[in-house]
């Protein structure tokens, strides 16, 4: 290629314009932010709202369905979903992949705002609007425990003074404080004295209230002076409250502390938190978007011992359940790969081209890619993350191809007599429409996922863009630098004469002899039995086929492989009627044997959900695991191998089911419903009662099933609620109103804030509730009183109870009734097998068609993964056939080339299946990436066949005869090179190494297979027009010499 003479001639500029390369490459590593993942900007929203006191079903009807109906309007929704439990309501709505998520949370707000008279008007707060981001996902624990201060002080210490300066900190996107409530004067009635003295809650209420105010009072004008007026009506402390008159009885004032008793407490006494059996505050911190998390973590790290200085002596700051402590040595690790890789690449270099020159001018082009790859990233604002990392080690070994075939066909040149100079022109020109028919194959293989808007082409894409930067970047150093290098650095002499070579030279070239050898044998072989060959393609896409049916059967397909984080999540889930003091022992128990497992360093418990509500029949604990190794101080076993340790301990706490499962970074659960069990599914229908009839009958169906395990459904448990019955026509008799007989109920039982206290740092509530002791029985709801038109009434009178049993948990799909059923996966068993077991049962069973099942979570991203992933791959092959046709203005050529990709599919697919490995979104990646790089066999070879015939007169098979023989050593050299460099994924050491392992098993497998079967069918397809054309031209002589003979016997006869 004549264009890059001018840049080769030049190897000063060249060689500065290299260096400058590499220095904006390292300040650009320098500025790169550290992820687990790539950014998703998944366009999915999150609503929350609370309402203390209430049912599930009242949540489900008053606040749920309002909110679904307002927001159900807002044009471009893909799902929407509502879970209410007691006391609160989560509804997730997820937008189309091309809808900008700050467009869509504004217009749920707005539907909000909507949908606001509809609401119930005593909700504590508006409902809450959260913008779902992979980034917000929580990065780090900071626990604050004391032997002195009670809960709720150190609650407000940690959201008055931690969670501002935390925020602060740069690269902190959100801090959630939970383990208890804001500190609040709690108001304790006693039912029986308040009864005694002729009073209701209502009378409480409105004392408060109207007792402890802070307005405005207006101005004063004296003279020249203005003066604000200001009157002492706020009341600061219990005493204070305790001192309230609230009524006059007989002429005596009766006191709050009269009939009722009055304290300093917490907004919600059962919200609790505890570190390693130590009750606890935490604070739960996320990072902002693109923001370095490793570099957050320690920011924060650093200010904790300053914050802790103004804390009381008795306050211990600790952060616990560290997920950047994975990604920091998953990265770790690595960067480690990468540098094993690029010591592998050179040292096979070194053993082909056996000088030192040469390999090192070829070396030089893995620095100048990697340098090219970090520039681009930061441009684009992407982040060092698990993907970005493998595609900088895959890339290693693919960035040297081009260096050494350039280097290869220059030197062969050299040997041949030629001077430097002369020799590298003539091999970049040679050899530069090869090089770029590679690159630019290989760019067309990753452009339909410039198109690919779902959560496949989001992963995948990062991946893709650092990878085809490298490779862009690699030719072009390929081009200009490598040869600009060889004309100036190789000389003859650097060429070892026979005298001249070592042993191990000499026995290196024997053995490159034997083989090139065998190769003329078997492709002389091929050539004669071409006919034969050409059904290999064929032959083994038919194979692929069978052999991923095979995979999919015995070893079973998953979203994302499953990491060792050395995080846990037990969730611990009781019956829906149990109280918070039994549930806390309950739960207690459960992380005591916990805490004893040798495993173990921290175990964080919280009752309930933790930040953003709580659901008061469940617990989560996260525990932090040792380090994974042999040395001292760590552990010796997987994550897996512990999970099944603690869940045999487990199974025995009484009044408890406990699920326990690895924290993932994406995937690993079903990520749908209560996030109970490992994997969930849910049934949709119109009709609440098919729908629990086929929930529970599929339920015990999957139970019989020896591959699931901790089976459970919305079902599976009731609530029991008290119904107060008012007998409307005595209660009107009595002139009672319903709303007296509710506002009295939500006065005793409610918690409910009836006034606020303002300091200069904060506001707090008073809680007006019954005495605890007063309501330990269903029939504490009838000790109250209400006003009535003759005085007061007891609500014993004109009531009765009636126990109602109810669903702990209603979920509506789309504003459809949906029950989800949980389960986990037993010995190794892989999710896509899991759902076949699923959908056979539900067909068994002859499910109606009125209830439909919906996999949600990762059995959703998994079935999407599934139907997705062909019409990527069909896509990428039609890109590069239409690429490779109008380099080559050829219909046939790019055949040819792409005859290759089926022997790279069969390798892949079938190392899957020796090794055990689940087909995974990596293993997609893996198989993409390979038919982008296999077809590079074929071009050196098609590309120099058909120079041979324009240019030196040969024909067909003599030309690609030469052509196969001539690029055997390079084709061997690059596809070893590409091999080894993905050794170290394949090998699987470090943390993290379940992730990256299928990429490099697929990768060995598709090459190792494609070299040897490509190289002899390669020739014989080439092979195919040239005989089809002779086929034809020896019919047409045969129609002519019978045309001949006819026409002799014609005239011979006349």
């Amino acid at each position: 290629m004549n264009f890059f003479a001018p840049m080769i001639r030049r190897p000063i500029g060249i060689t500065l314009l290299a260096i400058g390369l590499v220095l904006g490459g390292v300040v650009a590593y320098l500025r790169l932010g550290v992820a687990a993942l790539p950014q998703l900007d998944v366009p999915a929203v999150f609503v929350i709202a609370s309402q203390p006191g209430a049912s599930a079903n009242t949540m489900a009807t008053t606040v749920a369905a309002p909110l679904e109906r307002h927001i159900g309007r807002i044009a471009g929704i893909s799902d929407m979903r509502s879970t209410s439990n007691a006391g609160s309501t989560f509804v997730l709505v997820q937008f189309d992949f091309n809808r900008n998520i700050d467009d869509a949370a504004r217009e749920v707000q707005a539907a909000i705002n909507a949908a606001a008279p509809d609401l119930p008007s005593n909700l504590p707060s508006a409902p809450q609007v959260l913008k779902f981001n992979t980034d917000q996902i929580p990065i780090l624990l900071v626990a604050l425990t004391a032997r002195a201060q009670p809960p709720a002080e150190l609650y407000d210490m940690a959201n008055s003074l931690l969670m501002p300066r935390i925020a602060q900190v740069p690269g902190v996107g959100r801090v959630q404080v939970f383990g208890s409530a804001p500190p609040a004067i709690r108001v304790d009635m006693d039912l029986d004295a308040l009864s005694a003295k002729n009073l209701s809650t209502d009378d409480v209420r409105n004392a408060l209230t109207a007792a402890n105010v802070n307005a405005p009072l207006g101005t004063i004008t004296e003279g020249q002076r203005q003066l604000i007026v200001q009157a002492n009506d706020q009341l600061h402390t219990a005493a204070d409250f305790a001192k309230l008159v609230i009524a006059v009885r007989n002429g005596t004032p009766v006191r709050l502390s009269d009939v009722a008793h009055v304290y300093d407490g917490a907004e919600d006494m059962h919200q609790a938190a505890w570190l390693n059996g130590q009750r606890s505050v935490m604070l739960q911190i996320s990072k902002r978007p693109g923001a370095n998390a490793l570099a957050t973590v320690d920011a924060i790290k650093a200010r904790l011992p300053q914050l802790a200085a103004w804390m009381p002596a008795d306050v211990h700051i600790q952060p616990v359940f560290n997920l950047t402590n994975t990604t920091r040595s998953s990265i770790h690790e690595i960067q480690i790969t990468l540098l094993i890789s690029i010591a592998l690449v050179i040292l096979v270099m070194l053993v082909f081209l056996r000088r030192t020159g040469p390999t090192l001018i070829a070396a030089l082009s893995v620095p100048l890619s990697l340098a090219g790859a970090f520039v681009t990233m930061a441009a684009l604002g992407y982040t060092l993350n698990n993907l970005s990392m493998m595609a900088l080690v895959v890339c290693i070994g693919f960035v040297v191809d081009d260096a050494i075939v350039v280097i290869e066909n220059i030197v062969r040149h050299m040997e041949a007599g030629e001077t430097p100079m002369q020799a590298t022109l003539r091999g970049v020109r040679e050899i530069g429409f090869t090089v770029i028919s590679i690159t630019v194959s290989l760019l067309a293989v990753f452009a339909p996922l410039l198109f690919e808007s779902s959560m496949l082409g989001m992963l995948m894409r990062e991946f893709s863009v650092t990878l085809a930067a490298a490779v862009v970047i690699s030719a072009l150093v390929s081009l200009t630098l490598t040869p600009a290098l060889c004309a100036r650095h190789l000389r003859h002499t650097s060429i070892p004469h026979e005298h001249e070579r070592t042993r191990w030279q000499r026995a290196l070239e024997r053995f490159d002899d034997a083989v090139l050898g065998m190769y003329r044998r078997s492709l002389d072989w091929a050539l004669r039995h071409r006919r034969l060959m050409r059904w290999q393609p064929i032959l083994l896409l038919a194979l692929t086929a069978v052999l991923v049916i095979v995979t999919v059967k015995f070893v079973g397909g998953t979203f994302m492989p499953a990491q060792d984080t050395g995080l846990l999540r037990v969730n611990v889930v009781a019956d829906a009627d149990v109280s918070p003091d039994e549930m806390t022992q309950r739960l207690q128990a459960v992380a005591h044997l916990v805490q004893a497992d040798p495993a173990v360093t921290n175990v964080a418990t919280v009752l309930g959900g933790g930040p953003g509500g709580a659901v008061g029949n469940q617990g989560q604990l996260f525990v932090d695991l040792k380090p994974y190794g042999h040395g001292p101080g760590d552990r010796p076993l997987k994550s897996e191998a512990i999970i099944e340790r603690m869940r045999k301990l487990l199974d025995k706490v009484p009044g408890v089911q406990c699920y326990v499962n690895n924290v993932q970074f994406l995937g690993g659960g079903g990520g749908g419903g209560g996030g109970q069990a490992q994997y969930n599914f849910q049934l949709r229908g119109d009709d609440p009662i098919a729908l629990q009839t086929w929930t529970l009958r599929l339920e015990d169906a999957l139970r019989k099933l020896p591959q699931l395990r901790d089976i459970g459904s919305d079902y599976d448990d009731v609530s029991v609620q008290q119904t107060v019955h008012v007998d409307r026509s005595r209660a009107a008799r009595l002139g009672v109103s319903m709303a007296s007989v509710d506002a009295a109920l939500v006065g005793a039982f409610g918690q409910q804030p009836v006034s606020t206290i303002y300091s200069e740092t904060n506001n707090y509530r008073v809680i007006l509730s019954a005495a605890s002791q007063q309501v330990v029985s269903p029939a504490s709801l009838l000790n109250l009183y209400v006003l009535g038109s003759g005085g007061m009434v007891p609500i014993a009178s004109l009531a009765r109870l009636e126990p109602t049993v109810i669903p702990p948990q209603v979920v509506h799909e789309s504003q459809e009734l949906a029950s989800t059923i949980n389960y986990g996966l037993k010995d190794k068993t892989p999710p896509s097998l899991g759902i076949a077991l699923i959908k056979a049962q539900a067909q068994g069973l002859g499910l109606p068609a009125n209830v439909r099942i919906d996999f949600t979570g990762d059995n959703q991203r998994l079935q999407q993964l599934q139907s997705n992933i062909g019409m990527l791959f069909l896509a990428a092959v039609v890109a590069m056939y239409l690429v490779l046709g109008i380099l080559y203005e050829s219909m046939r050529h790019p055949l040819t080339i792409l005859s290759t990709l089926p022997a790279a599919s069969v390798g892949a697919v079938a190392a899957m299946l020796v090794t055990g490995t689940p087909l995974s979104l990596i293993a997609a990646i893996a198989v993409l990436l390979l038919i982008g790089i296999v077809k590079k066999n074929a071009i050196l070879m098609v590309d120099f066949a058909l120079d041979a015939e324009r240019n030196r007169g040969l024909g067909p098979v003599e030309a690609i005869r030469a052509a196969a023989l001539t690029r055997f050593r390079p084709i061997l050299m690059t596809t070893l090179v590409a091999m080894l460099s993905a050794v170290p994924l394949a090998i699987g050491f470090g943390v993290g190494s379940e992730l990256r392992q299928p990429l490099g098993i697929a990768l060995i497998g598709g090459l190792a297979i494609s070299q040897l079967l490509t190289l002899l069918s390669t020739p014989a397809i080439y092979l195919g027009y040239h005989d089809r054309q002779l086929r034809k031209v020896a019919r047409r002589a045969r129609r002519a010499e019978r045309k001949r003979l006819k026409t002799l016997a014609v005239s011979s006869r006349s």
